[in-house]
């Protein structure tokens, strides 16, 4: 079998690069990486070249930022720990300042990468659990700026919006580092209590940074409050109306902190951290829907399902309809992204219902209205 799509290690320092054969110490490697799932590339898809949203030096300056992020609130902890009179531990690392222009630096660059590609969608790349905060945290940071775009927020509030995202679970750091390493299903009734409060040690370790506004801050606390009101961790409700609207009640839960609800449930989803089971792009599109309105604000719904490309390039799939009927039922992987209707990709089709193609046959689903395609995670 040979590999798919590059493979990186936790720090984004490539393993093996596309075409590479998975020898058995290939995979040992892989498997260290904990990797839920790899690409691999079948006969007939040589030419299929997957791409990520960011480019692997974007996700390794957040890594860096987010790391010293981690590494100086954990100094921080450790001084307020220090009994009166003792010695406390000098600290070598950079100071609150120095980290946060560093996380700074970070946003700007990502939204930079971004603002440079023509139509910009969003899909959920597949990186090692063992930076899942990480991971996490630069995927809802990607799809918030992509939806905060589509509303064409200024360059500054998309700036404050991406610091907000990438920063919205930095808590958890400090209030148990279990709450990132267990699944939310097996919590403790303690992490339980923990996680409730989460929001507000975010927004308390990023109070300490003289360039926080109350739209970053606001962003973090709220990003758990619900429209209805069903939220935490002040039950705040929200307005249902679009993120620049000037109708938007006071008191009403911030706009930053909508968009980022939205973005992060998806990736909580499809990264197998609501249940434990990783959904689909396209399962995990439907349960946004079905939150919508009581979760999550509408227009932020309806404007999120524009940017998440829910058939990425290399996606295996199945034709569930199509006007060709003699290809219902054939299986093959996504080949390229149709930019004006995500759900209607070109395909490279290897299977029929029955066995594999003697030769791949594509088809451009995007010239068939009744097509509808299903998303597999094997072709088993």
């Amino acid at each position: 079998m040979l590999v798919g799509r590059p493979i990186y290690d936790a720090h984004f320092r490539l393993l093996l690069n596309t075409g590479a054969a998975l020898s058995p110490e290939a995979i040992r490697r892989i498997r260290k990486e904990e990797y839920p799932a790899i690409i691999i590339q079948e006969p007939g898809t040589e030419k299929i070249a997957t791409q990520d949203l960011i480019g692997v030096k974007i996700r390794q300056e957040i890594e860096g930022a987010l790391e010293e992020f981690s590494a100086w609130q954990k100094r921080d902890f450790d001084k307020q720990q220090t009994g009166p009179g003792a010695r406390r531990p000098r600290d070598t690392g950079p100071g609150v300042a120095d980290v946060q222009n560093q996380i700074d630096e970070a946003v700007k660059a990502l939204l930079t990468e971004l603002m440079y590609q023509r139509k910009p969608v969003y899909y959920p790349g597949v990186y090692p659990n063992r930076n899942r905060l990480i991971n996490h945290s630069t995927n809802v940071a990607i799809l918030s700026l992509l939806i905060g775009w589509r509303f064409r927020l200024g360059k500054q509030e998309l700036l404050w919006l991406g610091k907000a995202a990438l920063l919205h679970d930095v808590g958890k750091w400090r209030l148990a580092p279990e709450l990132i390493s267990t699944h939310p299903e097996d919590y403790s009734d303690e992490l339980k209590i923990a996680y409730s409060l989460h929001p507000q040690m975010s927004t308390a370790l990023l109070d300490q940074d003289i360039n926080m506004n109350a739209h970053i801050s606001m962003g973090v606390l709220q990003h758990h409050e619900n429209q209805d009101g069903s939220g935490f961790p002040e039950k705040m409700q929200g307005s249902n109306l679009p993120p620049t609207s000037k109708l938007r009640p006071r008191g009403s839960i911030h706009r930053f902190a909508e968009i980022i609800a939205v973005a992060n449930f998806f990736d909580n989803l499809v990264s197998g951290r609501v249940a434990k089971m990783q959904l689909t792009p396209p399962e995990a599109v439907k349960r946004i829907v079905e939150a919508t309105p009581s979760r999550f604000n509408e227009h932020i719904s309806n404007e999120a399902l524009e940017v998440i490309n829910v058939f990425p390039v290399g996606s295996l799939v199945r034709v569930g309809e199509s006007s060709h009927r003699g290809i219902v039922g054939y299986r093959g992987v996504v080949a390229g992204t149709n930019l004006e209707d995500l759900h209607r990709p070109k395909v490279t089709l290897l299977y029929s219902q029955r066995q594999r193609l003697e030769q791949p046959l594509t088809v451009d689903f995007s010239t068939d209205p009744r097509s509808r395609l299903e998303y597999m995670n094997t072709f088993d």
